[in-house]
């Protein structure tokens, strides 16, 4: 069976929970129902530049493979961790994708986040949302919206929509404004509906 960390945060201890679950489906969207914090599963931790996601089928954490080879980003490693929001579903139909401006994070570990806004791209024309998060042990955790952080760290934002931008070939990766943090969390909401009707859906 998989092993899946869960923070302090949810279970009082560090320990790992051997579950059959898939991470997508099983973990809730909250540690708490009116919390203002949200689940975040680390898929591809900070300072590392292999490419991992959960396999939306299996519930499995894998390093994908493309043409035969594990992926790894040929660019500097991710400056933050990078997964996503349990029971949401965006756009493409997969999880929303969040990074986290924060410490290092194991791969596999669920984390409490506060969203404080986002990026919005257009990767090859579709579009492709960055959620931008960070848990209470960030030194960015004082800030409560991207339009604070851009005005006092504009420099931090710019590492990682730069960052977004390049990783890829050129020109893909279009950049096409921020989001601010109340329309983050709508688009959080609005995915979490999508995924509660594509469960019941899918469970009938």
């Amino acid at each position: 069976m998989r092993q899946i960390q869960v923070s302090s945060f949810l279970v009082g201890i560090v320990l790992p929970l051997f579950l059959s679950a898939n991470p997508i489906n099983d973990i809730p969207l909250r540690p708490e129902p009116d919390s203002g914090l949200f689940n975040f599963f680390t898929e591809i931790p900070a300072g590392t530049n292999q490419k991992w996601e959960v396999n939306s089928d299996t519930g499995e954490l894998e390093w994908e493979v493309k043409n035969g080879k594990k992926r790894l980003v040929m660019f500097l490693p991710y400056p933050g961790n990078y997964g996503f929001l349990p029971q949401t579903l965006g756009g493409d139909g997969d999880p929303i994708d969040v990074v986290t401006m924060d410490v290092f994070s194991e791969r596999g570990t669920i984390n409490p986040i506060r969203i404080i806004g986002g990026m919005n791209f257009f990767d090859g024309g579709d579009e492709d949302i960055k959620l931008i998060g960070f848990t209470d042990a960030s030194v960015f955790s004082k800030y409560e919206s991207i339009e604070e952080l851009l005005l006092t760290k504009p420099g931090a934002v710019s590492i990682f929509r730069e960052w977004f931008e390049s990783y890829k070939k050129p020109g893909k990766m279009i950049f096409h404004g921020f989001i601010s943090r109340e329309d983050a969390i709508q688009k959080v909401l609005k995915g979490h509906n999508k995924w509660l009707e594509h469960h019941r859906l899918s469970t009938k």
